[in-house]
């Protein structure tokens, strides 16, 4: 029995001490788990911590979750980041955090360049706002905001080779005529003689609509359907970022925009549907040597292309067409009026201008216009006033965002993947490294140098440049230096008695000017070309 004793109480010792032996074994194993966790827990911390730091410096100020979106929602935002960027020592590439996306400020011709230039493959595409959906026929369909994919390869070759071509300019030169003369009669009726005030925005608004209208389906703008200006007004109302566009988890509260966005489309597409179906009924009956030879005829032809990428649908067009309207209409009537009010509150500049336009005047018809051609050949200082206008005051100071389909390297940093891209032309513009006295409006610069605004000077990007640059260019300066030349060939512009010539600048609304530009013209020597014969 003591035997038996002994020998259980041997196995209970030998249990006990296996017991203990497991739970040495556990408390190790537990303490190189919690090792193992801390060491891996620093190592991701530096790592995180090397990212951050390779990432571009960022202005304090972020607000929890939405990060540095209270910057965009201040008053004239392009100012304050101009602010952060030139003089606060954040630039010339700014760090933010929009919502959970990273974005950077670039605010330098330099980094501008290695941007558009050395990196703009990676940053071919445009961030995907829910407008574009709502409003464009989708992210993909109209050429302004899609991704970088080889459908909006075909659809850029469509623009520059066969919609904006040089030919295709000078073919229509005569829409641009026919307009600039409704323009003059119906500023000389509208001043009864030169004696009451007009708005000058509203009716360079009117001439731009009716040129991009006539140019896309040969009617003006108003002509298919009444409501269409209004529609493309309001355009500059709805096509702005929801806060589900940076906070995609919140896109549930974007009802209310979208449905305003809806509403619009649904607008705007009965009015295209009509204008598409009219066209289709004309060809029908039409022999095909009498179609209109505009841009709805060469679209309605790749319908059926034996290339299958060339194929487009009725959508497609509209996404065209809605494309074409929003961003040439606004952008002209805007510069427009931008360069009148600053040729106004610079006599000396206007001086010049009119000396000019009156040495190439005296060469032709009084009542002829002022063409392109002759801007081309002996007008320099209107070319140079134009280029000052943009530099002073872009339509777009921070250019359409672009994002990057890739982490990439820009200079000493690392940007990840999904970086937005904002170039600040506006900034670069007022870099006095660049322009001496750079608040000044003074075209006298340009003079003896080749700077221009068609992509190739980082200096001045009013239209962008690379991939992304905008396609219209062309026909867009056509329409502001034939416009400006007559504008200031025809008539002396004079404020309302009383009145002073305000400059401050309107944010959002395409950055137009705060009051819209109310001016006396009165006309000068040159009887008003004829609406229907003069050139």
């Amino acid at each position: 029995m003591e035997m038996a004793m002994g020998i259980g109480g041997g196995v209970q010792q030998h249990q006990l001490q296996q017991k203990g032996d497991a739970v040495l074994l556990a408390g190790a194993a537990a303490i190189v788990v919690v090792a193992f966790s801390l060491l891996l827990y620093t190592r991701m911390k530096k790592q995180l911590r090397r990212k951050r730091a390779l990432f571009p410096r960022s202005p304090p100020g972020a607000w929890p979750v939405v990060g540095h979106l209270p910057l965009f929602l201040k008053d004239r935002p392009h100012q304050l980041l101009a602010e952060l960027c030139m003089k606060q020592g954040y630039g010339p590439i700014m760090g933010l955090r929009l919502g959970v996306h990273p974005a950077i400020v670039v605010s330098s011709a330099a980094a501008a360049k290695e941007l558009l230039s050395t990196q703009d493959k990676v940053f071919a595409n445009r961030v995907h706002y829910a407008f574009a959906d709502h409003v464009f026929y989708g992210y993909n369909k109209a050429l302004g905001f899609s991704s970088y994919n080889p459908r909006w390869v075909q659809m850029r070759k469509l623009y520059t080779l066969e919609l904006f071509t040089a030919k295709r300019l000078q073919e229509m030169a005569h829409i641009r005529h026919e307009e600039m003369r409704k323009l003059l009669h119906r500023l000389q009726q509208a001043s009864n003689g030169g004696v009451q005030a007009v708005d000058l925005r509203e009716r360079l608004f009117e001439m731009a609509g009716d040129i991009a209208a006539r140019q896309f389906y040969s009617k003006t703008l108003g002509e298919s359907a009444p409501e269409l200006p209004h529609l493309v007004e309001a355009m500059e109302d709805e096509a702005f970022p929801t806060l589900g566009d940076y906070l995609p988890w919140l896109r549930f509260l974007d009802v209310f925009p979208k449905r305003g966005m809806d509403k619009l489309h649904r607008s705007l597409d009965r009015v295209f549907t009509s204008i598409i179906d009219e066209r289709r009924r004309h060809m029908a009956t039409c022999p095909a040597n009498q179609l209109p030879n505009d841009f709805l005829q060469v679209l309605l032809s790749k319908e059926e292309s034996v290339v299958p990428e060339q194929n487009i649908c009725d959508n497609d067009i509209k996404a065209i067409l809605l494309d074409v309207l929003s961003g040439s209409i606004h952008t002209s009537s805007v510069t427009l009026e931008w360069a009148l009010a600053l040729l106004m509150s610079n006599p000396e500049c206007m001086r010049k201008l009119r000396e000019e336009v009156d040495s190439v005047s005296k060469h032709k018809d009084g009542r002829a216009l002022l063409t392109n051609e002759d801007v081309e050949k002996a007008m320099p200082y209107l070319e140079n006033v134009m280029k000052e206008t943009l530099r002073v005051q872009p339509v777009a100071p921070l250019l359409l965002p672009r994002v990057s389909g890739e982490e990439c390297h820009m200079g000493q940093y690392t940007l990840p993947k999904g970086t937005q891209a904002f170039v600040h032309v506006w900034a670069i513009a007022r870099d006095p490294q660049i322009y001496e006295d750079p608040l000044s409006f003074r075209p006298e610069r340009f003079d003896g140098t080749d700077l221009d605004v068609r992509g190739q000077h980082y200096e001045l990007l009013p239209f962008g440049a690379g991939r992304r640059m905008c396609p219209g260019m062309r026909g867009g300066l056509a329409v502001l230096y034939l416009t400006l030349a007559n504008l200031i060939k025809f008539f002396e512009w004079e404020m309302p008695p009383g009145q002073t010539l305000d400059m401050s600048e309107k944010a959002y609304r395409g950055f137009s000017k705060e009051i819209p530009l109310r001016v006396i013209p009165k006309l000068r020597h040159y009887p008003l070309p004829d609406p229907l014969t003069h050139i």
